[in-house]
């Protein structure tokens, strides 16, 4: 028999969906919250020098995760009159194309078991949320960031208020839709017995679309065409030809910056006053929390304030005669004399440290980046720095793995010097390196990288420390010169490290360091030692008269880019358990959770050609950039999709 998929929305059961084929009981216990995690960047983590910085994870219920979900994958729009609030639109071209990719991405997965996902639940799901709808036809979501953030939906309807329309619809995932007149209606989310219907929105049924808004003003009696109008609409979006588009316009006259300047000072108290101490979190964590919550705030503030247009768009290209692939496109533009605008100016401006050094044509995984670092984001970078000290040291102390007091001395120390450097680096104002990894032929690899640095040879100190925190890691110091300052060390590889490190390095013990005052080196695999000293070579000749204008681009196979995140990942380490109960199974769940994602990961690229690719450029005053998937890497998003469905099983 049928089942109905449900949950409690202010204490009333009510209906989430319709799933008639589901060939088992869902298993409610599963279904009243999603948790999505929020992260402000890690500060990495090796042998206890460094620190994981995740913040705690936000429940979203499933009623608005479906909601968003299905109507806009991003949460990035146009808005074709300039206003004083920022606008973000979404465009999705409709519900079959989007069943189409969704089908093809999950039966990509190698899995059968997830290939089945598709029709046991995520079908059905779309299928119960959809009714109502016309699924041919574009459906759009605009964000208003303004002193609170506001939103307005237009979706395409075939049946309105009739049984399998979408009105009862709604109504089934717990609104009440009431009639105020000649295709206007307000729609409330459902309280319980006698209570007052909160934060009431307002629906238009007009042009073929229910548009609905948080004002009765948004949704007028002539509304323009959601889509076509010719100043309103968004066909020229559409007809770029993405599967989802997305794209923001600000105005640019001094009145709208100060407007939106002024609505995010009043929105950000409002996120500000949200954070809180958890329980027993040490005052540290707390303050590394706060400040990542400010300097994103801060970024956030510049992107939607002085941004002039952004368009962001993604397309699937679902296999016929070729393989499968995905792309997605961005382009930013700043309003002119703004902070945004100046950050954007010093890009591409000065040639790269490494400029000369020749990526070879047989990498696997290589990348370079020579991003100009702006006043702000060296500012937010010296506050860190400073916050992290006291954090890094207390994970040190707490750190199983590190066990005796002249262990954890030495792994401060390392850690220390380590911030001293990349503080000190901020003066050169840019963060400029590269990584090559190469194929040498028979599974084997030769790594080479290089990042610039104020004081490189700093890090001879820190590679000393290195037998001191961990057993098994020995160093031997200046085996070799090349040419007048760079000194070679090597570095051996623990025995508990060793399985990893030859998934990529077949055979291979030794890892190489070199140093100079400009740059610190990295080396492993075959000819490591010749490959280094070529690419050092490589940046002794004059720097190109021409600027590269990309600021950033990588080629990477994922399995392999899998296997050497394995090599650098912390060992396992047991959780705190003054930690709160509820932080603890988070931990434990995250744990989970990525050993879950890199076996997905693994099982999807095995055997096949899973290589990504992009770059981040400057054209003229825009940055633009693109990120290209191939099949095997979209096998991967698949089964991650699949498997996240069964949470609505």
């Amino acid at each position: 028999m049928p089942y109905r998929i449900s949950r409690h929305v202010n204490g009333r059961k009510t209906q989430l969906a319709r799933a008639a084929n589901l060939r088992k009981p869902p298993n409610r216990s599963r279904l009243p919250q999603v948790a999505v995690r929020r992260y402000h960047p890690p500060l990495a983590c090796y042998d206890g020098l460094l620190i994981d910085a995740n913040e705690r994870s936000d429940p979203v219920s499933v009623r608005n995760f479906l909601l968003l979900a299905l109507t806009a994958t991003l949460l990035m729009v146009r808005s074709a009159v300039a206003q004083p609030e920022a606008r973000f639109q979404v465009v999705q071209t409709g519900v079959d194309p989007l069943k189409a990719d969704l089908k093809y991405l999950v039966e990509l997965s190698p899995s059968t078991a997830l290939k089945k996902q598709w029709k046991e639940t995520l079908e059905p799901l779309l299928d119960s949320f959809a009714e109502g709808l016309d699924p041919t036809k574009p459906i759009r979501v605009d964000v208003i960031v303004g002193k609170d953030i506001g939103y307005e939906m237009h979706f395409p309807i075939s049946k309105l208020d009739k049984k399998g329309g979408f009105i009862p619809n709604i109504t089934g995932f717990g609104f009440n839709v009431k009639s105020l007149g000649p295709d206007l209606y307000s729609v409330t989310q459902a309280g319980g017995k006698g209570a007052a219907a909160k934060n009431p929105m307002f629906m238009r049924y007009v042009n073929g679309y229910a548009s609905i808004a948080m004002t009765q003003a948004a949704v007028p009696a002539n509304m323009p065409h959601p889509i076509t109008d010719k100043d309103k609409g968004v066909q020229p979006l559409i007809d770029k030809g993405y599967d989802v588009i997305g794209s923001m316009k600000n105005g640019v006259a001094p009145a709208d910056l100060a407007t939106r300047r002024k609505n995010f000072l009043e929105l950000r108290k409002q996120l500000e006053a949200g954070l809180a101490f958890k329980r027993n979190e040490d005052k540290n964590d707390f303050a590394m929390r706060k400040l990542a919550l400010v300097q994103n705030l801060d970024e956030g503030e510049r992107f939607v304030v002085e941004t002039e247009e952004l368009t962001l768009g993604w397309t699937t290209t679902i296999a016929d005669k070729d393989p499968g692939r995905g792309r997605a496109e961005f382009s930013i533009s700043a309003i002119p004399g703004t902070d945004l605008a100046k950050s954007t100016e010093i890009l591409a401006a000065k040639p790269s440290y490494f400029a000369n050094v020749e990526l070879s044509k047989t990498s696997v995984i290589s990348g370079k980046l020579n991003f100009a670092v702006d006043a702000l984001r060296v500012a937010h970078l010296k506050e860190l720095y400073s916050t992290v000290r006291p954090v890094v040291e207390a994970r040190i102390d707490k750190r199983p793995t590190i066990k005796e007091p002249a262990q954890k001395k030495a792994a401060k120390q390392a850690a220390g010097l380590l911030v001293d450097m990349l503080n000190e680096g901020l003066e050169l104002g840019v963060a400029d390196l590269f990584l090559d990894v190469r194929s040498a032929g028979d599974g084997k690899h030769t790594l080479i990288c290089g990042v610039r640095s104020a004081n490189g040879k700093k890090a001879d100190e820190l590679v000393k420390l290195l037998p001191q925190i961990t057993v098994g890691r020995d160093v031997k110091l200046d085996i070799q010169k090349i040419g007048e300052d760079v000194s070679v060390h090597s570095v051996a590889i623990p025995k508990h490290r060793q399985e990893a490190f030859q998934k990529v390095f077949p055979g291979e013990t030794m890892l190489y360091v070199a140093t100079s005052k400009n740059a610190v080196w990295g080396a492993a695999g075959v000819n490591a030692l010749a490959e280094l000293e070529a690419a050092i070579k490589q940046t002794a000749s004059a720097a190109p008269e021409t600027v590269d204008p990309r600021v950033a681009y990588f080629s990477a196979h994922a399995g392999k880019l899998v296997d050497l995140i394995e090599i650098a990942k912390p060992e396992p380490q047991k959780i705190d358990t003054t930690l709160s109960k509820d932080e603890q199974k988070r931990l434990e769940q995250l744990e989970k959770d990525l050993q879950k994602i890199r076996k997905l990961a693994v099982d999807a690229t095995a055997g096949c050609d899973a290589v990504f690719s992009g770059e981040v450029k400057k054209v003229g005053n825009k940055v633009e950039g693109s990120i290209d998937v191939s099949e095997c890497v979209l096998k991967f998003i698949g089964s991650v999709t699949a498997d996240f469905s069964k949470i609505f099983q």
